[in-house]
């Protein structure tokens, strides 16, 4: 589980639940830092913990930051994380992966 600034991601998610990650973030924007900052430091275990699930990182300029989870079945759940740190934007992400 994310432990906030500083820890590790150790939670692998249950197979077949969540389908795919989205994020959408500006590369520039303040209101995106902790989005940034966060994937720097966890894509790689989080990726490691979850190889066969599709996460997408989209930047573009001015982007108001969204995190889309897909789970099966067709069902989409869309946040608005504009504005949250690293920490709050990794307690967000974890609350979708486990659906």
């Amino acid at each position: 589980a994310y432990q906030g600034c500083g820890a590790r991601w150790s939670g692998a998610i249950p197979m077949g639940v969540l389908t795919e990650l989205r994020v959408a973030m500006c590369q520039t924007s303040p209101a995106s830092k902790g989005i940034r900052d966060f994937w720097k430091k966890q894509y790689s275990a989080i990726k490691s913990a979850n190889s066969s699930l599709p996460i997408l990182l989209r930047e573009s300029q001015g982007i108001q930051a969204k995190l889309t989870a897909a789970y099966q079945g067709g069902k989409e759940t869309v946040v608005v994380v504009d504005g949250l740190s690293e920490a709050e934007f990794g307690a967000k992400l974890e609350s979708l992966m486990k659906g």
